[in-house]
């Protein structure tokens, strides 16, 4: 997952300053609407900016275990696939009664399916089908043309696609058509939406259009001006001090980022930084300024918000949370690492087994104490 840097220029998020936190601060003992307002935006794009600087740094951490994960899932898989091609072996071996076998074929067939539910152990089906008596492939192509079907449904109640007599027996060709249908939806409406532009607006719409791009051009030229000055004030060519000249560079290239993504609240921070905005005197800001500093703050939030989504929505999913519980890069990070305990442990569960049973008479003592040690492991397919 890598950092996003642009839009709300997040990636990097900068901490507070003691400034800013006066600047957010002191509007809100005000009587004015529009300073509170900025007081409250300041507040949630820095809370926002604090999430996903806590995201960011956890990164690291998530993907060396997930990386555990999958090198403790791969080993699982390769434990089980050799307990399945140990039992196949042995099937036939005079030791085991009908029973036995029943309880082999049974034993052989579950773990096989669940192997080759996944890409990578083809050549488990030949002892799969000899054991459970049926085709693999013909049961996982009823398999999807069921769940086709029942997808159908879905997609035609909450898309509204009507499939008609096209061929959507199985998921891959559902998945095809239902593109296809989507794509062809789309066009319709970038056509509908170029013959309303192509129409005579009335003069209400065109002078809110103008109004619009006006307010656009205005909030524009509200980030340029901060840019400038402080473009103006860390030009290193204006410096002879070599350790200053070399500050400044360093805070315009932070001053550029901002800039760029459109990072109000980062440029106010260096604009403290730079004593450019005295925090004891915000409320004497004009408040035409505030005004188009809350539309910047408020778009801001809005990507940030976006961002945050894109970061933790994926893991709500795979945890089964709701959209209102507590969610954090921690509880990510822990609950990975007991998926990899669980399936260590299951893992070396399953090698015991498999290097206990290599003499034939404590299979058969297993087979007929009716346990069974390796098992699927909890959540085994969360993260594979």
């Amino acid at each position: 997952m890598k950092p996003r840097t642009h839009g709300s220029g997040a990636a990097r998020p900068a901490a507070r300053t003691h400034g800013i936190q006066r600047l957010a601060a002191h509007p809100a003992r005000a009587d004015s609407k529009v300073q509170q307002r900025f007081a409250r935006l300041v507040k949630q794009v820095d809370q926002r900016k604090q999430r996903l600087r806590g995201w960011y740094d956890m990164q690291p951490a998530i993907q060396r275990e997930l990386a555990d994960y999958h090198a403790a899932r791969e080993a699982y898989r390769r434990t089980s696939h050799d307990l399945v091609c140990m039992c196949d072996r042995v099937y036939g071996h005079p030791i085991f009664t009908g029973a036995d076998r029943k309880k082999l074929r049974a034993l052989i067939s579950q773990i096989a399916g669940d192997l080759l539910a996944e890409p990578g152990c083809e050549d488990l089906k030949p002892i799969y089908n000899r054991h459970s008596g049926s085709d693999f492939d013909a049961v996982a192509s009823l398999e999807d043309a069921e769940q086709a079907r029942m997808m159908r449904s879905m997609v035609e109640e909450v898309l509204g696609i009507d499939f008609g007599d096209a061929d959507v027996s199985s998921t891959e060709k559902l998945h095809a058509h239902t593109e296809a249908q989507l794509h062809s939806l789309e066009q319709e409406q970038e056509q509908a939406r170029e013959r309303r532009a192509r129409r005579k607006k009335s003069a209400k719409q065109e002078a809110r259009e103008a109004e619009r791009e006006a307010e656009k051009t205005r909030i524009g030229k509200v980030l340029q001006e901060v840019f400038r000055r402080l473009a103006i004030a860390l030009h290193p060519d204006l410096e002879q001090d070599p350790g200053e000249r070399a500050r400044k560079t360093e805070l315009m290239q932070q001053v550029n980022v901002a800039y760029e993504g459109g990072d109000l609240l980062r440029l106010l921070e260096l604009q403290l930084e730079l004593e450019q905005i005295d925090p004891d005197h915000a409320s004497e800001v004009a408040e035409d300024r505030l005004r188009r500093y809350n539309a910047i703050l408020d778009q801001q939030v809005k990507q940030l918000d976006q961002e945050l989504a894109e970061l933790e929505i994926p893991w709500r999913m795979k945890l089964e949370l709701l959209p209102s519980a507590p969610m954090s890069p921690a509880k990510v990070l822990a609950h990975i690492h007991g998926d990899v305990e669980d399936m260590r442990r299951e893992r070396a569960g399953l090698a015991r087994d498999l290097a206990a049973f290599q003499d034939v008479t404590r299979l058969k003592a297993w087979l007929r104490s009716g346990t069974r040690r390796g098992r699927e492991p909890k959540d085994a397919d969360l993260f594979f």
